[in-house]
This record gives C-alpha cells, structure tokens and sequence, in this order.
C-alpha cells in the first residue's frame, strides 16, 4: 500500500471514531496498580457481588498488565460497584407440572472508578444491566439448580463488558 493510501485510510478511520484497543480508555496511562473492590450489594444474594468483583479482578488481569489488588492504599486506581437490584423470571414451563424450566436472571448495577488517592472519578455508569438464562430440572430425583453456575457465567459476562468499557472508556 502506497504511503499517501495508508495516510489517507488512517485519518479516515480517526475521523470516523475508531481507535486502537486498549488506547483513550478511562484509565490513565500511569495506572500500574488497580484496586477492585468488593462490590456493595443490595440484593438476597451474597455470592452474586462476591462473584462479580472476582470476576472484575480477574479481567483485569487477563486485559491489562496492572497488578490488581483488594485495597484502595497503594493503588494508582479503585473500581467500585453497588449490586442494585436482581430479578429472576420465569422465562418456560413444564406442560404437566406448571413449574418453571427456564428461568432469567437479570441484574443491575452501577460502577465507577476513581484515582488514587486524590478520589477524583474517572468513570461512572449507573445503569449496568446484564442477563442469563438457565435450566431448572422438573425430575425431582436429579433436581439440581444450575443458579450458581448461571451467576458464575453472569459474573463473567458482566465483568467482562465492564472493564471492555472502562477501558475503552465507552
């Protein structure tokens, strides 16, 4: 590709807002150390924000090569999060029993990060809402709740679109 192309095919992508990953997110580039704190929870289920900030931990692990810790003291940045509401629906039902088969849970949040140790935010959503579905067995024999691997997979979903997003500071 001739150099006046390629010049001509970057400056059109600039103008049309794409960007590289991982470059103009929410974080500034001096961030090296990334608190991720238990994530506040005002719902019936405990495990469910224990597994989301997990989860937010571990992606940033995997997406970046800042040191991820559970304190705010000797971080450069802090993600906070309020588990606000969660609700589980009945999505199908057993012809014969009435009883559900399919149920979604849905969960909304809100997340924000701050710089450290000024406090100074630097990303906010309030209106974080995520969804799975999962299976529950009508055989009373085999009946198992597949509640707390849909909330792992949950976990995982959420914590990957939120840090994609403050990241790319979408």
């Amino acid at each position: 590709m001739k150099p006046f192309a390629l010049l001509a095919l970057c400056a059109a992508l600039s103008a049309c807002g794409y960007r590289l990953a991982g470059h103009g997110g929410a974080l500034p580039a001096s961030t090296r150390i990334v608190a991720v704190l238990p994530f506040a929870n005002h719902t019936r289920q405990p495990q469910l924000s224990q597994a989301i900030s997990a989860a937010v931990a571990q992606e940033f692990l995997l997406r970046t090569h800042d040191r991820v810790q559970a304190r705010v003291a000797g971080s450069d940045v802090a993600v906070h999060g309020d588990l606000l509401d969660l609700e589980v629906n009945p999505v199908t039902f057993d012809a014969s029993s009435g009883r559900a088969t399919t149920v979604e849970v849905i969960i909304h949040l809100q997340a924000w990060v701050t710089a450290e140790p000024s406090g100074r935010e630097l990303f906010r959503n309030n209106d974080l809402v995520f969804h799975d579905q999962y299976q529950i067995s009508t055989e009373q024999q085999s009946f198992f709740e597949e509640d707390s691997t849909a909330f792992r997979r949950l976990s995982r979903s959420t914590a990957q679109t939120l840090v994609a997003d403050i990241l790319e500071a979408f």
